[in-house]
């Protein structure tokens, strides 16, 4: 493949994401269908920017997504531990700040979650979603936007915009964590964007964007997505712990 196809595959993968984003944020905002549809059409967009790309590049799935297996999985558990107990200490440092029972409202009427229900649900979002959205986020987007041309442009923004004094040069691969990073905080936003005030809800965007930060330094630490994402399922344990806690009326009444 020459130099030039390579970029053509690379711009036609980028603007598949933006089109795969920007679905998913209308279809959770403006369409809202029932939750496995959304999830289907999510899976689905999701899916099609990396299998076109690995055929348009020969590469196999498994490459595009940096799937491979762990050698050394021990450590992980601590980051499972921290990432665990990190959220629930946060959720009751700063519960009164939450609208609680707008939360239940919306996982009990927007998202159809019931009482018999919620724990298959909760049970998809930990196996299921956290390894579709490292498999997107921190395997494929991260090193589809790693490139010379994105760290320039990065690089001038940043200056441009706010250290204009002084001169940052962000490298091909940081540029591409970081707009992954981005990318994946901002498509969180269709989820929470009626759960929070908004210094809640700025304060949680940044914090998304941090967390997607350092699970794509976990996955290039050991090599893998396979390792961002036990972390990140460990960390919707948390999450969707909160969730069912919150629809069997055992906190937020």
């Amino acid at each position: 493949m020459t130099a030039d196809e390579k970029s053509s595959v690379r711009l036609c993968s980028m603007a598949l994401v933006v089109v795969a984003l920007t679905g998913v944020f209308l279809v959770e905002q403006v369409i809202q269908p029932s939750y496995w549809i959304k999830t289907a059409i999510k899976v689905a967009a999701f899916s099609v920017p990396v299998i076109l790309y690995s055929f348009w590049s020969d590469k196999g799935i498994l490459e595009s997504i940096n799937l491979r297996k762990i050698s050394r999985p021990a450590p992980l558990i601590l980051c499972m531990l921290l990432f665990f107990t990190g959220v629930m200490l946060l959720f009751f440092i700063f519960h009164n700040q939450l609208d609680l029972a707008g939360i239940k409202q919306s996982l009990m009427q927007k998202e159809n979650l019931t009482k018999s229900n919620c724990l298959f649900v909760f049970s998809y979002i930990v196996l299921c979603n956290s390894f579709l959205e490292e498999a997107f986020f921190r395997g494929f987007v991260s090193r589809l936007f790693s490139s010379e041309k994105t760290g320039s442009l990065l690089s001038t923004f940043t200056k441009f915009m706010i250290l204009k004094k002084i001169d940052i040069k962000v490298s091909a691969d940081m540029a591409g964590f970081l707009l992954s990073a981005v990318l994946f905080s901002l498509y969180h936003i269709g989820i929470f964007i009626t759960w929070f005030n908004v210094g809640m809800f700025i304060l949680c965007v940044a914090g998304l964007a941090g967390v997607g930060l350092f699970l794509q330094w976990i996955a290039e630490k050991f090599h893998s997505i396979a390792a961002s994402y036990v972390v990140h399922a460990s960390a919707n344990i948390s999450i969707n712990l909160i969730g069912a806690l919150l629809i069997f009326e055992i906190i937020g009444n």
